[in-house]
């Protein structure tokens, strides 16, 4: 491996995308020639791998050819980016815990707009939620704003499916590589979104969907945006999460309130309590993008 972007794409390829992975070595060595001689032992003592960490990236390291790998990416569309890269989107790169590689399907174009929000929600929202959700994103997205969120059902793939319908652009950051589709009902939103717009992860494509890994993607949901929209989420959820780590990346967090009888409002409203901005006209949020 005598190319940095290619030994970066392998490594992160034998560690599964693990970020914190990814970082112990780049720290041990920003060449990231060293893993290819380390032993087991230097990378449990120098790079805090455990045991099997160790020797499954060492056998991984020794049997994935990355030439093969970067065909293969081609064959199926996919590309990647690298935090070193120039096009890299700057507002995830300020985050404290920015991915070095992503990946993508899709209108590259749209990790470089100047406005994005994010979009998150229940995977189960109320019944009268869907026109107020219209009423508020319809003037945001007409006025190019690209419209982020998870590709999840409910609040997501309203928010990806009202930006597609109205002539938006939107961006999918997935929990899993792009081999996968999760749910499988959401399949022809998927392949719509690749073909017009974006699909985004941090997951080699391989990975398949965890439940732990819908959290740590939550973090790349809000720091590609300047602020972060919660519409309905109950007191416990990965809405919730996403907004307070919004607040953690020094971004703005707007909120729809609801019924205070919606066990769906509560963690929304809740936000409003503790400080969140309250949005109930487009102004609200367009004010913030100086767009109004």
């Amino acid at each position: 491996m005598n190319n940095f972007k290619s030994r970066l794409l392998h490594i992160h390829y034998c560690c599964y995308g693990n970020y914190r992975t990814v970082f112990n070595l780049y720290r041990f060595d920003p060449t990231l020639k060293a893993p290819y001689s380390m032993t087991i032992w230097d990378l449990i003592n120098h790079c805090r791998f455990s045991k099997k960490q160790a020797e499954t990236f060492k056998k991984l390291l020794d049997q994935v050819n990355c030439e093969k790998l970067l065909m293969e990416y081609d064959k199926r569309g996919i590309k990647f980016l690298t935090i070193f890269d120039n096009d890299y989107p700057p507002l995830l790169k300020a985050i404290f815990d920015p991915p070095y590689v992503l990946y993508f399907q899709g209108n590259k174009q749209l990790l470089n707009h100047p406005n994005y929000l994010s979009v998150v929600g229940t995977r189960h929202p109320s019944e009268y939620i869907k026109p107020e959700l219209e009423q508020i994103l319809l003037p945001i997205i007409k006025k190019n704003i690209v419209i982020v969120s998870g590709l999840a059902l409910g609040i997501d793939k309203m928010a990806h499916e009202l930006s597609i319908a109205h002539g938006g652009s939107t961006i999918a950051v997935l929990a899993y590589g792009l081999y996968s589709i999760y749910p499988k009902s959401n399949e022809e939103l998927f392949h719509m979104i690749r073909q017009n717009h974006l699909l985004l992860t941090e997951y080699p494509p391989y990975i398949r969907p965890q439940k732990w890994q819908f959290p740590e993607r939550n973090r790349l949901i809000s720091g590609l945006s300047k602020a972060t929209f919660v519409v309905e989420a109950t007191e416990k959820s990965g809405s919730l999460i996403t907004g307070d780590l919004a607040l953690q990346q020094n971004r703005e967090v707007f909120a729809l309130p609801g019924r205070i009888s919606n066990k769906e409002s509560k963690g929304t409203n809740l936000l409003i309590q503790e400080g969140a901005k309250m949005i109930l006209h487009p102004n609200d949020i367009m004010e913030e993008y100086f767009l109004s």
